[in-house]
């Protein structure tokens, strides 16, 4: 459903009426540019209308309809939470079972790893023709300098760059990468954070006896690691990418392997952090599962069962070494749809009527004390190495 003009600026005005007192101001204005939807061509498209805070910055949809109608995406929108702390891409370098060296894609942004960090991340939607529609940097910048909170722009980008295109682009987008970066978006207060911090009594009997399916037998903490690596608590995803041969649905989508070239990476897609995924249905890159019960009876039994899954895109590429046929009981499947309820940030559970964002969480570290963690890097930085022909 698209939204009215109407409706778009009273979630404007009641985002904005939101605005955290401590709030830096390029983050306050990354907000703004995010609830803003004037900027699409026509107007009615934004940020927020395919992360919905409700749905921890995700989208309910199967796919997200664009600013043009009869327009769409053919992916489902995945959460924003813990998107920014999401490494750059890189080539990892491993071993395959003959103990030859090879490189596997980690980190970068969107489900096809095409954009290299969040910085590039938040650019593309503007000029997709499936989302906002932007013809052109200039076009962006044109309706820039008309939105209502132009002094506020004017402010952080400098009165010389905010005539430059490509300065005041920028600066938006670095707006809403600070944005996406800030508490809300990060609090580690699931559940299953308290179970780690020692209190045993944070999850359930069902969600204990998920947890140890999920370390062990399930083998989910293969890819959804629940160690820690890029930052100081677990983000429950390895930043990798895998086909799960995902039942088909519209056109052939080639993932990972249709921006590297590589035929092994056809159908792969990125592994998600598993936090707030009680929230985030319908699943898979294609949004062709709708519930989690459905989605562990898929991991459980796809090679037992394939008429029930229907047929997959790229079937040789699907990964059967950790998936498709575990074995696991009924009880094993319950618990593990349990265990994925610790999973939910309490900052988004608690949201009441009339809040348009989730709370910041007490004691989640400002940004700007985890700078070390948030490096800059420029939008054109290949310092990650690249596969040859990349």
């Amino acid at each position: 459903m698209r939204v009215g003009t109407s409706t778009c600026i009273l979630i404007w005005l009641i985002g904005i009426s939101q605005l955290s007192a401590g709030e830096p101001p390029m983050a306050a204005l990354g907000k703004k540019i995010f609830l803003d939807t004037s900027l699409s061509n026509p107007p009615g498209q934004g940020c927020v209308s395919c992360h919905d805070p409700k749905f921890a910055f995700a989208d309910p949809r199967r796919v997200s309809p664009g600013a043009v109608k009869g327009l769409e995406g053919r992916r489902n929108a995945p959460s924003l939470m813990y998107s920014g702390l999401i490494p750059p891409q890189r080539l990892e370098d491993t071993y395959d079972e003959n103990g030859e060296i090879e490189y596997i894609v980690e980190g970068g942004l969107f489900l096809d790893g095409r954009a290299h960090d969040v910085m590039e991340q938040v650019r593309q939607p503007f000029f997709d023709k499936n989302e906002m529609n932007i013809a052109n940097p200039a076009e962006l910048a044109a309706k820039l300098r008309k939105v209502d909170y132009l002094a506020e722009l004017k402010s952080r980008v400098g009165e010389s760059d905010f005539r430059d295109d490509e300065k005041l682009n920028d600066k938006a987008f670095e707006a809403l990468v600070a944005f996406i970066r800030e508490p809300m978006f990060r609090p580690f207060n699931a559940p299953i954070d308290e179970y780690w911090a020692g209190n045993k009594e944070a999850l359930s009997l069902s969600e204990r006896r998920g947890l140890d399916v999920f370390q062990t037998t399930g083998g989910c903490a293969t890819c959804h690691l629940t160690g820690t690596g890029s930052w100081l608590e677990p983000l429950l995803t390895d930043f990798g990418y895998d086909n799960l041969g995902a039942p088909a649905i519209d056109k052939i989508d080639p993932g990972l392997g249709g921006v590297t070239g590589k035929e092994s990476e056809l159908g792969q897609f990125k592994v998600p952090t598993l936090r707030n995924v009680a929230l985030t249905s319908p699943y898979l890159h294609n949004g062709s599962i709708k519930t989690l019960k459905e989605v562990m009876e898929f991991y459980n039994k796809r090679d037992l069962e394939p008429e029930r899954w229907g047929v997959t895109n790229y079937p040789e590429t699907v990964n059967h070494d950790d998936m498709g046929n575990l074995d696991l009981t009924e009880q094993d499947v319950a618990d593990l749809v349990a265990l994925m309820d610790a999973f939910t940030d309490r900052n988004i559970i608690q949201m009441k009527e009339g809040d348009f964002f989730p709370k910041v969480s007490p004691g989640v570290p400002a940004t700007q004390e985890r700078k070390a963690f948030f490096k800059k890097k420029g939008r054109h930085d290949l310092s990650a190495p690249r596969r040859p022909g990349r």
